[in-house]
């Protein structure tokens, strides 16, 4: 069944983006004014550790959202690398159970597993840190923040399932009525005098909340339930094994690709917690948070347009898979560039007013977004690979990940550079080859030149738009 956006799809798409926005400028003053400066930057190193979870997950979440699209679209066998050319508009429900049953199954493992790592490793690494603050709440705010992480694995892949079914306002619901829940909790628990561990309870409140709803709108969406129970045929444990087989093959390598961007990103944060005070390693997080959230809101339609070009590459529809590209490609460049200005210009300035002490300075914010800005604008090409089920630039994020902690590591400790030598090994992994090699290359495959990226992306930005004015029905690409 092939996938199209709705006006629907899109504006959820932005009220979702712009809830998880709205939620960190509503919930960083009052974490910044109930926390001190030690329990603020703890909170901080919290956020990179719950990242972690992209590590655990392994690339599963998103391989296996990658074949219920194929699913949904009709194809006849899922392959280890590329697609068999779906000949017809209707789901393989069959094919889909298939899949559904074996990634559950994976899950239940990496989940526990996390878990137990997260109970050890994690928790002394917590209390190594924390001696200073002198009381047990550290680690009872991060054992929370575990089992929230255990719950948000082993029940994760419904949003990735949403997502591949082309189920964009339901997966953007999703997120907003939890991201909402989160938001009250946050506030009531830390008024409460709660703290930390309010802010745990919270986050475990968003999770657990997220994953409900995920998965009941999964099975109301466009009949899927229904389709799903029909097929009462016992699959047999042979093809489950042959299913993780095949997903296997492209899942290790996501899996790859997301240590690569945690060693490259949030890892960073760790390293700074081990070289500088927890208020600077505030300071530090508060910088990389805001740049996430610009990076999510100009992301936007890079996101909701990828099961458009799942759909479109399976069904072999050439001009549908330059249109969207150019549209993913066009929205982002535009939108980041708009929403790292709003930020410096009228975001710092309100923060500096609550605790100038945790405020990163306005040249260090920009080249943190300019460095936020390569890694998702390389993202935007990477995704067309992995679109087609093709991952060739795994070998090439491991070596620039681990030059980019190399470097970080020597310029924290050696050379003492601090902030700046963070962020200059940051960009020197990323522009030595993977911030320019991919978008080559998927333009030659794509045949499309970089005036048709433009040309074309501002055609279906303002179909986007106009479709919004005229509340028609948007049939991008």
């Amino acid at each position: 069944m092939a996938v199209r956006l709705s006006n629907r799809d899109y504006l959820w798409s932005y009220i979702g983006v712009f809830l998880s926005l709205f939620a960190n400028i509503i919930m960083v003053p009052f974490i910044m004014y109930y926390l001190d400066g030690d329990h603020y930057g703890l909170w901080g190193v919290f956020q990179s550790l719950a990242g972690i979870t992209v590590l655990f997950d392994f690339g599963f979440t998103t391989t296996f959202g990658r074949n219920i699209n194929y699913c949904w679209n009709g194809a006849e066998r899922l392959e280890k690398t590329g697609v068999i050319y779906s000949k017809t508009p209707e789901p393989n429900f069959y094919l889909m159970k298939k899949t559904m049953v074996a990634c559950q199954r994976v899950f239940l493992l990496i989940s526990g597993t996390a878990l137990l790592l997260m109970l050890s490793i994690g928790t002394a690494y917590i209390a190594h840190i924390s001696k200073p603050i002198g009381t047990l709440e550290p680690l009872i705010a991060w054992i929370i923040y575990a089992i929230a992480i255990f719950l948000n694995l082993y029940f994760g892949y419904y949003g990735s399932f949403l997502r591949g079914v082309g189920s964009i306002a339901d997966f953007n619901k999703a997120i907003v009525f939890s991201k909402a829940a989160q938001i009250v909790v946050t506030i009531l628990f830390l008024w409460l005098g709660f703290g930390l561990i309010g802010t745990g309870v919270a986050y475990l409140t968003y999770g657990t909340l997220y994953r409900l709803i995920a998965k009941k709108r999964f099975y109301k969406y466009k009949g899927i339930g229904e389709g799903l129970k029909k097929i009462t045929i016992q699959i047999p444990g042979t093809e489950i094994k042959d299913m993780f087989l095949t997903v296997w093959y492209n899942a290790w390598r996501e899996g790859l690709v997301s240590l690569s961007n945690y060693l490259s990103n949030q890892a960073c944060t760790i390293i700074v917690s081990l070289y500088m005070p927890l208020t600077q390693t505030g300071a530090y997080s508060l910088g990389v948070q805001l740049c996430t959230a610009v990076a999510q809101v100009a992301g936007a339609m890079y996101r909701s347009n990828q099961p458009v070009l799942q759909s479109a590459y399976i069904s072999n529809d050439k001009k549908a898979q330059k249109r969207t590209m150019s549209l993913i490609v066009f929205s982002f460049t535009s939108l980041d560039m708009l929403g790292m200005l709003t930020v410096t210009i009228i975001g710092l300035p309100i923060l500096r007013l609550i605790r100038p002490e945790s405020v990163i300075a306005p040249t260090v914010l920009l080249a943190l977004g300019f460095y936020h800005f390569i890694l998702n604008f390389r993202n935007c090409y990477t995704s067309y690979f992995s679109c087609t089920n093709r991952i060739p630039y795994v070998k090439a994020f491991i070596i620039s990940s681990v030059t980019c902690i190399i470097l970080a590591y020597l310029s924290m400790g050696e050379l003492e550079m601090g902030i700046w030598g963070i962020i200059a090994s940051q960009l020197i992994s990323q522009l030595m080859y993977n911030a320019w090699v991919w978008t080559f290359k998927a333009h030659k495959e794509l045949n499309l030149s970089a005036y048709e990226t433009v040309y074309m992306g501002y055609e279906e930005m303002m179909k986007v738009v106009r479709s919004f004015l005229h509340k028609g029905r948007i049939n991008n690409a």
